[in-house]
């Protein structure tokens, strides 16, 4: 039997624009070098020229709140600025509506959710990025409990059925994989119990031994969705002769590409549902954006109206309140993590069960995939190593010292450009995490109980202050996510 595999992740710092700073920092400081020697010509005292620096200095390395301000900044600046003229509240204007951008909030502008007549699937067209996505439900079993070497194999399996939507003109933008969990109450399994007539055998001490257990055990009892969502550029799109519409082709395309993705999935062995049509896209945007609102929703997917698609698709929110750390959506207080550093040691297939498995509340982790052509993907690499190399060389010649995170750094830039040579697919990612709860109380001790389970995963995660809003717009299945290069 072959041994297990251990997984590696590259640094997840990249080459600098300018000396290591990434652009949000190197911009600041050219202006500022660009004030002082526009001020070292005029008559104005040498000191006042100093100042271009200073403020250059904290917008570049400064923090606020905790946050760094070259991250901060505008978001920041635009929350304060409708708190100052109170606007921060939104409420939607009209109870009735056809979610467009007059009745959605700024986060979700842009976005319309629409069900085509001649496919059997709900689209989400942003219009704004220029997308339209489809999303899949996916389910797989026996992971936790199958051994390292089977692991490994599923985990090739997946590999595989994404690599090749990184192939050279590929329409496809990114993927995202979300994977939702909150905790059930006992009371569907309550009302099966009394259908099969459990009610009249409450006597029976075998009977009020195990309903015992079932109430004892459903506040641990968590529920997971996995959803995996295809996001389609027009711009990518050949046009069709056949349609009169670039939206039209996009929507053909997305349908190929959803439908080959779903193949490959059942290949490797997971269940794969049909693409959901725009009820269940509405319903799973509702829910996870209000969780206490589920039973509602349910109510109304199981309406007349529903089942002959003859009511609006509502799935935008009714209240949205932005704050520097959480985000108020309906009746729900959200807080949104980022991903800013990976494991830096080896792990094994199952790393992240700390965080996917062991928490107990509700949750969103999000994996944002951007698959890069292969030909774009190799010459950035040797790009890398070169910038890696010269840095590494500048700082020998001039008496510097090389250390070993800069060694690593070279060293994964070299394994990213032999495993490109033999043909592997890459994939831009970003993580996030969106932690749900009721209170604010509540939300404080689910997000210290998932930063804990996150530093088991060997996991850095950043909260995005004054950007929370963006945050739970990503976690929810709408193909709007935040970009790889989001935090760059």
């Amino acid at each position: 039997m072959s041994d297990a595999r251990a997984y590696r992740f590259a640094d997840s710092n990249r080459p600098g624009l300018l000396l290591g700073l990434s652009a949000r920092q190197a911009v600041p400081m050219i202006v500022g070098a660009v004030v002082l020697a526009v001020a070292l010509q005029t008559p104005l005292h040498p000191l006042a020229g100093l100042i271009g620096p200073a403020v250059a200095s904290v917008l570049a390395f400064g923090r606020w709140r905790g946050a760094p301000i070259a991250e901060t900044l505008v978001p920041g600046a635009r929350l304060y600025g409708r708190r100052a003229i109170r606007r921060r509240r939104w409420v939607r204007p009209s109870l009735v509506g056809d979610n467009t951008d007059d009745v959605l909030p700024d986060a979700l502008h842009g976005l319309e959710l629409i069900e085509p007549s001649d496919r059997p699937f709900g689209v989400i067209r942003d219009k704004a990025a220029g997308t339209v996505t489809a999303v899949l439900r996916v389910r797989g079993y026996g992971f936790p409990l199958a051994g390292a070497v089977e692991q490994d194999a599923m985990l090739g399996a997946w590999g595989a059925a994404l690599s090749p939507l990184a192939r050279e003109q590929s329409p496809v933008r990114h993927v995202v994989w979300q994977e939702w969990s909150h905790p059930v109450t006992s009371d569907t399994h309550r009302a099966f119990l009394d259908a099969v007539g459990i009610d009249q055998r409450l006597h029976d001490p075998a009977v009020a031994d195990y309903l015992a257990l079932v109430d004892e055990q459903a506040p641990a009892t968590i529920a997971h969705e996995v959803l995996v969502a295809v996001t389609i550029d027009l711009r990518r799109v050949r046009a069709r002769r056949s349609l009169k519409s670039a939206l039209a082709a996009a929507v053909d395309a997305l349908f190929d590409e959803s439908g080959q993705l779903a193949s490959r999935l059942e290949a490797a062995g997971l269940d794969v549902d049909t693409p959901m049509s725009a009820l269940e896209l509405s319903s799973a945007i509702r829910v996870r954006s209000a969780p206490a609102r589920a039973a509602q929703v349910l109510t109304l997917t199981r309406s007349l109206a529903a089942a002959a698609r003859r009511g609006a698709f509502e799935w935008g929110p009714m209240v949205v309140e932005p704050d520097w750390r959480h985000v108020y959506v309906d009746d729900a207080f959200h807080r949104s993590y980022r991903v800013a550093g990976w494991p830096q040691l080896p792990v094994p297939s199952d790393w992240l069960s700390r965080l996917l498995a062991d928490t107990h509340c509700i949750r969103t982790v999000t994996v944002v995939m951007e698959p890069v052509p292969m030909g774009r993907a190799a010459r950035a690499a040797d790009r890398e190593v070169m910038a890696r190399e010269a840095d590494s060389d500048l700082k020998e010649r001039k008496g510097f010292r090389v250390n070993a995170r800069e060694r690593k750094r070279l060293a994964d830039a070299e394994r990213r450009e032999h495993e490109l040579s033999e043909g592997h697919a890459e994939f831009r990612f970003v993580g996030l995490v969106n932690v749900s709860a009721s209170t604010l109380d509540d939300l404080d001790d689910d997000c210290t109980v998932i930063e804990q389970a996150a530093a088991q995963c060997l996991l850095d995660l950043r909260p995005l202050d004054a950007r929370h809003d963006q945050g739970w717009v990503a976690s929810l299945p709408l193909g709007r996510a935040l970009t790889p290069g989001f935090t760059s």
